[in-house]
């Protein structure tokens, strides 16, 4: 069991807590968490959900995850991030890059400019199961193509200017097919 606060539709906690399986409320919402690499070369680092997954296995992501009852969002990311591949941030690091509310989650996505040795991640069984860095094109590629979970697209369509800026292609199209498929 894991035990989530419950928010409104501003990010407000409600004071109530439930186990995250719980259904929800169409007012009550969940705050999920995700952080998104990109390295000295531009390249992005993605995770691949693990085949156990009831929701979008084998799917690739940015490392994410829900935010534990009591838990602040920055504190969520970085130890999602640890959880699902062993790698370390601190706080003073990461950059908020937006805010996403599509009911029943409420998201919040963080960057950081970081190196990483995929021979140095290690995944978490039944959360993640492989990773790659890819170049912004093949990012958009990816994107076009179905290959991420489906909350990672429908999430950025909030933050998309911000994402773009982060990973050094600000004003680029390339992703703005995501507004199309509000």
């Amino acid at each position: 069991m894991e035990l989530i606060d419950i928010y409104d539709q501003n990010g407000v906690p409600t004071g109530a807590v439930r186990d995250k399986e719980t259904p929800l409320a169409p007012d009550e919402y969940r705050m999920a968490v995700g952080m998104w690499i990109v390295d000295a070369d531009g390249r992005i680092f993605l995770t691949r959900r693990s085949m156990e997954k009831k929701y979008a296995p084998g799917k690739w992501e940015n490392p994410a995850g829900h935010v534990q009852a009591g838990e602040s969002p920055v504190h969520a990311v970085i130890r999602e991030l640890h959880e699902e591949t062993g790698l370390t941030v601190a706080e003073a690091q990461i950059t908020l890059l937006g805010c996403s509310c599509s009911w029943p989650y409420l998201g919040r996505d963080f960057g950081v400019h970081m190196n990483v040795d995929l021979s140095q991640v290690r995944f978490q069984k039944g959360e993640t199961c492989d990773a790659k860095w890819v170049s912004f094109a093949e990012f958009a590629a990816m994107a076009k193509a179905g290959e991420f979970a489906p909350s990672l697209t429908s999430h950025m369509r909030d933050y998309r200017e911000a994402f773009l800026k982060f990973t050094g292609h600000p004003g680029s199209k390339a992703l703005d097919f995501l507004e199309a498929d509000r």
